[in-house]
């Protein structure tokens, strides 16, 4: 009985486990995802010129605010 019972936690235990490194390595994914977003965007703007970045209604300024607004755009629907 007590074998069985230990068994029992245990397999409890590395549930919980397997359930919470699944959860960590999707929250990894996920914010992995929103970096290259951020990254490309701000890439992109910057390979802009002034008068294209004007053109857009968009300041040099404002480029790292609006790559991390595009870059956690979709976040209400993660986890």
């Amino acid at each position: 009985m007590a074998i069985s019972s230990n068994n029992a936690r245990l397999q409890a235990v590395l549930d919980d486990l397997r359930s919470g490194f699944k959860r960590f390595l999707l929250v990894a994914q996920q914010a992995n995802e929103r970096r290259r977003i951020y990254r490309a965007t701000v890439w992109e703007l910057n390979n802009l010129t002034n008068r294209d970045l004007a053109d857009l209604g968009i300041s040099r300024s404002h480029i790292r605010q609006l790559a991390l607004e595009a870059s956690q755009k979709g976040r209400a629907n993660e986890v």
